[in-house]
């Protein structure tokens, strides 16, 4: 699996990091640790002790440093060495006592980490997830065995709701009926974005909550290397989905689905939570029965490449965006 650095992967989601426990993190073949220290800050450094190379996320959080738990050597954010316990006061800590730290930043509730070897430009952009800072939301992550670039494509994908959603998502998100979809699509150099429209096929209960409208509006979104949105908007509720994704190692990847929703049983919060993130899970363990499979049929055939069709259009501009960004000297057009 080729990896796609120097870009701003999600770490992790702000409510994972307490104050006691470090969070271990394997992205793009590094294995990092991540923390929050008694003032608050966030850091982010290879999971490793310079020491005797035992992972730092055995240990534990100790005021404004992280220490390991073999020697109890203690860093700092910024991934040097400040305390080691056997060294006598008069002997100052070798500079070599240190260990990599990676650029860090928060935004939306998520605290995103630079990947790679190069400095992120003061301009480098993170997708807009604006409610991810105003509305509750529930999580669940997975890690798989699947190619990269049908994970991101996949929530994108308006023609598969119909057929591997059938059972759970069945007529909640509306329907298409017809099977083809008119799309607006807007796009950049590394994202694409879009609505169309599903018919209203909801049962009685779910028109008289969500609405009686012939149609249902849908938002997509997809943001270059690791993000992905739906949002389902009903005249007077909304339910966004978004996928944040990344390779674990050659193999494997991680995805966490979050689900935010806005006036959607708003004086029941517990069964709102409840509710969604059934209805969340379901649909993320439908997904991963074709991403995997997918996958296998792929090694044992050879068949590599994605076959789009004139009505697959957001596929095909997603595969431009794709190529364009992992084929920069190539022909970019949709395979």
């Amino acid at each position: 699996m080729e990896f796609i650095e120097n870009r701003w992967y999600p770490a992790c989601l702000n409510e994972e990091l307490d104050r006691q426990n470090p969070l271990p993190r394997k992205m793009l073949g590094r294995d990092l640790v991540v923390f929050r220290n008694a003032s608050g800050k966030i850091g982010i450094t290879e999971d490793r002790c310079c020491h005797r190379n035992v992972n730092l996320s055995l240990g534990y959080i100790d005021g404004e440093h992280i220490r390991c738990a073999y020697h109890g050597w203690a860093y700092d954010t910024e991934g040097t060495c400040v305390q080691i316990p056997s060294l006598p006061g008069d002997k100052p800590i070798p500079a070599v006592c240190r260990v990599r730290a990676y650029p860090s930043r928060q935004r939306y509730g998520i605290t995103w980490v630079w990947i790679g070897e190069g400095t992120p430009a003061a301009d480098t952009e993170l997708p807009p997830m604006p409610e991810m800072d105003k509305w509750p939301r529930v999580y669940n992550y997975h890690i798989f065995e699947a190619d990269l670039r049908l994970v991101a494509e996949s929530l994108i994908d308006a023609y598969h709701i119909n057929h591997v959603h059938r059972n759970s998502i069945g007529t909640f998100m509306g329907n298409l009926y017809a099977g083809q979809v008119d799309f607006n699509i807007r796009k950049g150099a590394d994202w694409l974005s879009g609505t169309y429209l599903r018919e209203n096929a909801g049962t009685f209960f779910e028109k008289f909550y969500f609405g009686f409208q012939p149609q249902i509006t849908t938002h997509f979104g997809f943001w270059f290397p690791h993000t992905s949105k739906l949002d389902i908007a009903f005249p007077k509720r909304r339910m966004v989905i978004y996928e944040l994704y990344y390779p674990v190692d050659e193999k494997r990847i991680s995805m966490c689905q979050v689900t935010l929703w806005d006036n959607i049983f708003p004086t029941l919060p517990p069964f709102a939570r409840w509710f969604m993130l059934r209805k969340s899970m379901r649909i993320v363990e439908e997904d991963l029965v074709f991403l995997e499979n997918s996958r296998k049929v792929k090694e044992a055939t050879g068949h590599t490449d994605l076959l789009v069709t004139p009505s697959d259009e957001v596929t095909f501009e997603f595969t431009r965006i794709w190529n364009a960004n992992t084929r920069p000297n190539e022909d970019t057009a949709a395979e």
